[in-house]
C-alpha cells in the first residue's frame, strides 16, 4: 500500500512539472523570473535545467535562435524566451497577488522601473564581457558606468516610497545582486576600485536588507545548485521540447555554443 502511495505521489509530481526553465544557476545572483516564479505560487511546475552558455554542450539555439537564457518551454512545444516575457507569463499563470499591476500608474511605474533594473543588468553584462576581449574597449566602461550611477540614484529615490513588491522590485534585485558580483570581480576605470551602491543610498540599502528576507529570494540566492547539471542533461531536455513540437534533434553530439568568454 505504502509503495503504491508512493508510485501515485511521484507520478503526481512528475505531471506537475509542465515547463521546464532553462536558465544559468549562478550562485549569488538573484534571478527575477525565479522570485516571480516563486512569488507567483508556480515554482513546482517548473523543471529547472541549468545552462552555461558560453560552453559547448550547453546550446539552446535548437529551441530559441537567440541562445540565451531564460528560456522556457512548455508542455506542448510552445518556447517562450526573454525574461520579461517569462515573468510576465508565470504571473499571469499564477493565482497569486500579480505582481504586474493592473492598468494604470502602478502599472506603468512598476514596467519603468523594471526597465530601469533590466538595462542595468545588461550594461553590466557588457561590461564584464569586455574585460575579457583584446584589445579591451575603454570606451565601453566610459559609456555604461555613468549611466549605472544614474539608474542608482533613481532607485534611491524610488525606494523611498515603494510599498507592495511588484516586478519592478524583482528586477532591481537581479540587477543589483549581478552588479554585486561583478564590482566584486572588479571592473575597469571610471568605474571606482571597491565601489558599493549602497553608499550614500541608505533608503535603497534598508529596502534591500528587507527583500533579501522574502522567500522568494531566500529559495535559490547564495545557494548552489542541487541536481543534474551536464551537458547530456541539457541536450535531454532540449530533445524533449523538440520532440513536443514534432522535431527531431539535429545531432546527438555536445552542440558548440557561439563564444567562449576568455576573461
Amino acid at each position: 500500500m505504502l509503495k503504491a502511495k508512493r508510485k501515485k505521489a511521484a507520478a503526481k509530481k512528475a505531471k506537475a512539472k509542465n515547463m521546464k526553465l532553462f536558465y544559468s544557476p549562478i550562485h549569488g545572483f538573484i534571478h527575477k523570473v525565479l522570485v516571480v516564479a516563486h512569488e507567483a505560487g508556480v515554482w513546482d511546475e517548473i523543471e529547472f535545467v541549468p545552462i552555461y552558455p558560453m560552453r559547448d554542450g550547453y546550446s539552446v539555439a535548437a529551441i530559441n535562435p537567440l541562445h540565451k537564457v531564460p528560456t522556457l518551454a512548455l508542455k506542448d512545444g510552445t518556447v517562450l524566451y526573454g525574461s520579461q516575457v517569462i515573468a510576465e507569463y508565470l504571473d499571469a499563470r499564477g493565482k497569486k497577488k500579480k505582481l504586474y499591476p493592473k492598468n494604470g500608474p502602478a502599472r506603468w511605474d512598476a514596467l519603468r522601473r523594471l526597465a530601469l533594473a533590466d538595462t542595468v543588468f545588461e550594461v553590466t553584462v557588457t561590461m564584464a564581457l569586455e574585460k575579457g576581449e583584446v584589445p579591451m574597449r575603454e570606451s565601453v566602461f566610459a559609456w555604461y558606468w555613468p549611466k549605472v550611477v544614474r539608474a542608482l540614484d533613481q532607485m534611491e529615490k524610488d525606494a523611498a516610497r515603494l510599498k507592495s513588491f511588484d516586478v519592478g522590485q524583482a528586477a532591481t534585485l537581479h540587477a543589483l545582486s549581478y552588479l554585486d558580483r561583478q564590482l566584486g570581480k572588479g571592473l575597469k576605470p571610471p568605474v571606482p576600485v571597491g565601489y558599493n551602491w549602497r553608499d550614500g543610498r541608505p533608503k535603497l540599502t534598508a529596502w534591500w536588507n528587507k527583500a533579501l528576507k522574502r522567500p522568494s529570494v531566500t529559495s535559490h540566492f547564495n545557494k548552489d545548485y542541487v541536481g543534474p547539471d551536464t551537458p547530456e542533461f541539457a541536450a535531454a531536455q532540449v530533445a524533449e521540447v523538440l520532440k513536443a513540437q514534432g522535431k527531431t534533434a539535429a545531432s546527438r553530439d555536445p552542440q558548440k555554443v557561439d563564444y567562449h568568454y576568455l576573461g
